[in-house]
């Protein structure tokens, strides 16, 4: 099985596409979860607007506003 290559800004990309999606969907606000060592998908994350609010479970939850 092979690998995509990493670090190239796709998932960062389809999240920020994603943001105005929930938004006119009317969503006020997501809930996104990654691991809690994935410092990779933190970063995608916190770059979009996320806000850190607890770990439950090896799991890091961030609030992102959509307005």
């Amino acid at each position: 099985m092979t690998h995509a290559p990493r670090r190239r800004g796709h998932a960062a990309a389809a999240l920020a596409d994603a943001l105005p999606m929930a938004r006119k969907l009317g969503i006020a606000r997501v809930l996104l979860t990654c691991d809690e060592n994935n410092a990779g998908s933190r970063a995608t994350i916190e770059r979009n607007g996320g806000v850190c609010e607890d770990t439950r479970n090896g799991k890091r939850r961030y609030w992102i506003n959509t307005v």
